[in-house]
């Protein structure tokens, strides 16, 4: 076998498997052992996404929670020390202040208020008054 091949080798089979384009079977082995390798990575995959959606239709958070938020124990955003700060913010920007400046003074990155500004309704809806609300 050479540096650039691989080969199976299931020990507590006793199987040693070393891919040759002259044996069939093994070929046939290891394409099968492939295929089902294959299969079941799409399985986990499929049913992470499926509990991903489940969560979420729950009214979950997943993944990184936005400024401002934590993720509870029960899996729902829960307001944080930061929370105050992008409501001051956002009532800033509704008075006019620019990004730049705001960036400046509460040592938030412009892109993190851009992206309170484009979810609003998170920190100022009725909804973001309670905890479990996204």
């Amino acid at each position: 076998m050479t540096s650039d091949e691989v080969g199976l080798h299931i020990l507590d089979m006793g199987i040693d498997l070393s891919p040759d384009e002259r044996d069939p079977y093994t070929r046939a082995f290891l394409t099968v052992a492939a295929t089902f390798a294959e299969l079941e990575a799409e399985i986990k995959r499929d049913n992470t996404r499926e509990g991903i959606a489940a969560s979420r239709a729950q009214g979950k958070w997943h993944g990184r929670p936005p400024f401002g938020y934590d993720v509870g124990p029960e899996g729902f955003l829960v307001p944080n020390d930061d929370y105050e700060t992008a409501i001051v913010i956002l009532d800033e920007l509704d008075k006019g202040a620019s990004k730049r400046e705001l960036a400046r003074r509460t040592s938030v990155a412009r892109s993190t208020i851009q992206h309170i500004a484009n979810n609003h309704e998170r920190y100022v809806g009725e909804s973001s008054q309670f905890v479990g609300s996204v």
